[in-house]
């Protein structure tokens, strides 16, 4: 690689590592319940959303080859797998941002029983792609792109009593890639080395926290919290300084 080239690598490694940037978490919402002059929950429950119905479908492209002796886990597992470690994460930063609000919080089981001055924040897994970080680092422009669609559900009380339906997308954005950043010859000439040494360096940033789905369930639920949060002011449960506003879906 000649010192163009490699000058070239460095710069799109640059802004490989700054594909959060370029990602995008929105808020949709669905319906709400107005007034209905309840008191503040005395606990909220947050459950691992269900998994179920979600179509996990992990990175496929091998930045790094398995030794041969290593057995390779089975689709059916890897998508198992990545169902967890994205549930886990959705309900652990729910937890966390709810508990900056103020609120006692706990996570419970799917099927736990609602007391009387509790809130549920339940919900399901509508969709979940790794996508591939090979085609995304070296083409771009959403090709490859991972997302994580949930659908979020707030109930109040023992009659379980709905009082929000919201969904959330997160996915990894739009950055160009290396074909458009090196433009075509670099491309062409570096190959899927160039690639190669971006994919592993971003996926290395990005594993500082969690796996690329999993990142994205985290931001998912931060913006699930920001929705909650101006729901939970309109109720005088929280604060007006507490609100955190949410990125609507335009």
């Amino acid at each position: 690689m000649n010192r163009k080239n490699l000058a070239q690598v460095i710069a799109f490694i640059l802004i490989a590592l700054c594909v959060g940037a370029c990602a995008r978490t929105v808020v949709r919402p669905e319906s709400e319940m107005k007034s209905f002059g309840m008191p503040r929950p005395r606990e909220v429950i947050v459950c691992d959303f269900a998994v179920n119905e979600a179509e996990a479908a992990e990175n496929q492209e091998p930045i790094k080859k398995m030794p041969a002796e290593t057995r390779a886990p089975s689709e059916r597992e890897r998508g198992s797998e990545i169902e967890r470690q994205v549930a886990k994460a959705l309900a652990a930063e729910l937890v966390r941002n709810l508990r900056d609000l103020g609120f006692t919080v706990e996570r419970r089981p799917r099927g736990t029983p609602v007391g009387r001055h509790q809130l549920l924040i339940d919900g399901e897994f509508l969709d979940v792609d790794e996508g591939s970080r090979l085609k995304r680092l070296v083409i771009g422009f959403g090709v490859g792109a991972s997302k994580v669609d949930t659908g979020v559900h707030v109930y109040y009380g023992m009659g379980r009593r709905k009082l929000l339906d919201f969904r959330t997308h997160a996915d990894s954005g739009k950055m160009p890639g290396a074909a458009a950043t090196m433009g075509a010859g670099a491309a062409i000439g570096v190959g899927i080395t160039a690639g190669t040494i971006a994919a592993s360096a971003a996926e290395g940033a990005l594993k500082e926290y969690y796996s690329e789905v999993e990142r994205m369930a985290a931001h998912s639920a931060d913006q699930a919290v920001a929705y909650l949060s101006e729901f939970f002011a309109k109720q005088g449960w929280i604060r007006p300084n507490q609100v955190k506003r949410p990125k609507l879906e335009r």
